[in-house]
């Protein structure tokens, strides 16, 4: 798909929540930092706390109409959101262009490693917040 293609006026409405835990899923953690914002102006949306499961709110954004999905087209039929989650002894996360469809409730998952012993913390970022079965994530130290 062609990604200088911009999306339609965003009409509709998609849903989040970001499930944050331990990486590899073994334990939820609870009060991470979540900050949303728009993936071209970086402009923040939420700033949101994980609960005691390490599941936020739910949080409705603007999405493309769903209209857009149900039928071939030059327009991208869904939103795309920019994610950092944060967690004292933790190394952050960024999770970037999260896909957002009108509609629908879309759960990203944010896997925490805890800080290295040495006390020097890295951050890092999911390749464009896109991984497909059977690929291993691409990530990148900052």
């Amino acid at each position: 798909m062609n990604e200088n293609i911009s999306p339609p006026p965003e009409t509709g409405t998609g849903y989040l929540v970001v499930q944050v835990t331990t990486a590899n899923n073994a334990i939820p953690l609870a009060n991470a930092a979540v900050t949303i914002r728009e993936s071209d102006g970086g402009t923040v949306l939420y700033e949101l706390r994980s609960g005691p499961d390490g599941r936020t709110d739910r949080v409705g954004l603007s999405a493309p109409p769903r209209s857009l999905s149900m039928s071939p087209s030059e327009n991208r039929p869904y939103a795309l959101y920019n994610i950092e989650v944060r967690l004292s002894d933790y190394e952050n996360a960024f999770y970037q262009n999260v896909p957002v469809f009108d509609g629908i409730t879309a759960i990203q998952q944010a896997n925490l490693r805890p800080t290295p012993e040495n006390g020097s913390p890295g951050d890092f970022t999911l390749n464009d917040g896109q991984q497909f079965e059977g690929e291993e994530p691409k990530l990148w130290r900052g």
